[in-house]
């Protein structure tokens, strides 16, 4: 087990390693290219208003009710 994790970390560290000297290595991309492929380059589409049950936020909130009134009513 000790073995098969200093293995584990020597490939980490390797990998980290040929990562971080790939990325100094090579000039970034224009943002030209980038627009639409990555979520910080591209429009956000707006669609209008949206029922309650087809939004994020709402679904969250009450998910997350919903696991504490659970864990409130089985502990």
């Amino acid at each position: 087990m000790a073995q098969s994790f200093g293995v584990a970390v020597a490939a980490f560290l390797t990998c980290f390693a040929v990562t971080l000297v790939v990325s100094l290595m090579t000039r970034p991309k224009p943002v030209e290219e980038l627009t639409g492929l990555v979520y910080g380059m591209s429009p956000l589409p707006h669609e209008g208003y949206e029922p309650w049950y087809k939004r994020p936020t709402p679904l969250a909130i009450a998910a997350a009710v919903a696991c504490i009134a659970l864990n409130l009513v089985f502990m």
